[in-house]
């Protein structure tokens, strides 16, 4: 039997000085560049959808103890307009050079909101790629990607690379700030051979299905089989949103082909993944219902069918600081103004252990942090 035991938990970044201003951090994700060190981007600033959302890095050499080093992605000023940058998808690849996909919004009208309240439909925004190939130090100026006119996405994960170099990348579709359209959510996989510069060849990962069922979130890996895998945090899209269990999907090495989403018996919301070998899989996920929120961390033993529930531990207790402020409605998108935690994300050290990132609010502050998990054999 296996278990799960959190060898350590604590903070990436933490606004050092609260007294003199309000700085948030939000949405980290974190890749591993040698044994000792890895490198983690996340967003700063005034709130989850603030103007001033800029990209920052975290560096780590002591395998996620302590992070020293931080520094911001992208210096700002020299943009064309007044910019917001939001969750920075880092990727690290073959070459050793690194990736940032993200998606950025004009905050020239301050008062603008970046989600139309009445219908849920998204703001104009657009997608860039930052590239560094000193291992994070440096990068480049913020590269405009393209994708088909249709198509109005973010991505839901970094970059993957596939076996014939081709980069494949898993985005979710929104619908037009003022359509009177109702959201029918989607996840698309988009295919580029330029590095970055034009995504093609629209393939559907997850669709609104004939159950109503609505798929989000999609943070997918490559098994070791070389096969590719995602969970999605599904709901049935009703006014009220009704929550699912966790949905599976499994893609085909070349990411042209994807199962139908089949349910598992992991509740939850946003999450990530890892492949352990030998149909293990470790998943650490959001819960928001139930007495006790919090992130939790789980095991299966058979691709992510079935879910060790009983002995899954807690990695964060949001009990009594899940909310910020007074409560939002129930329908989105104000139902996620006042959320205090959210977006775990996951890899799997080359050590065996697995890293988790996510951010939370403590003490009135919201952060990024990170808890190393060890499956232990019993």
């Amino acid at each position: 039997m296996s278990r799960i035991e959190m060898i350590s938990e604590g903070p990436i970044y933490r606004n050092p000085n609260p007294g003199y201003g309000y700085v948030g951090g939000f949405f980290s994700n974190v890749v591993q560049l040698s044994e000792d060190e890895i490198f983690c981007t996340y967003n700063r600033g005034g709130g989850m959808y603030a103007t001033d959302l800029a990209h920052y890095a975290a560096r780590s050499t002591d395998g996620g103890e302590s992070w020293t080093e931080h520094h911001v992605v992208h210096d700002r000023g020299p943009d064309d307009a007044a910019y917001s940058y939001h969750d920075p998808m880092v990727a690290h690849l073959d070459d050793g050079s690194l990736v940032i996909t993200t998606f950025r919004v004009d905050r020239s009208d301050p008062k603008l909101p970046l989600f139309n309240e009445e219908t849920g439909g998204i703001g104009a925004f657009e997608l860039v790629a930052l590239h560094s190939t000193d291992h994070g130090r440096t990068w480049s100026r913020p590269e405009r990607m393209e994708v088909p006119d249709d198509l109005i996405v973010t991505p839901s994960s970094g970059v993957i690379e596939l076996s014939d170099g081709r980069w494949f990348m898993p985005f979710d579709r929104w619908h037009a700030f003022d359509s009177s359209q109702p959201y029918r959510p989607q996840v698309v996989g988009l295919f580029s051979t330029d590095r970055g510069r034009t995504w093609v060849d629209p393939v559907v990962v997850a669709d609104t299905n004939s159950q109503d069922k609505g798929f989000w979130h999609g943070q997918v890996l490559r098994m070791n089989d070389g096969r590719l895998f995602t969970m999605f945090w599904t709901a049935l899209m009703k006014s009220d949103i009704d929550n699912q269990p966790l949905h599976r999907c499994v893609g085909s090495p070349d990411g042209k082909s994807w199962s139908e989403p089949e349910p598992t018996t992991l509740p939850g919301q946003t999450n990530q993944a890892v492949d352990l070998g030998d149909g293990r899989m470790l998943n650490v996920y959001t819960r928001r219902d139930g007495p006790q929120p919090g992130f939790f961390a789980a095991l299966s033993g058979d691709e992510g069918r079935t879910w060790d529930l009983d002995n899954q531990v807690c990695v964060w207790d949001a009990t009594g600081r899940d909310k910020l402020g007074v409560e939002a409605p129930d329908t989105y998108p104000c139902s996620h103004d006042t959320i205090a935690f959210g977006a775990p994300r996951a890899i799997r050290l080359a050590d065996g252990d697995v890293l988790a990132t996510y951010w939370c609010t403590e003490m009135s502050l919201t952060h990024v942090r990170c808890a190393r998990l060890r499956v232990l054999e019993t």
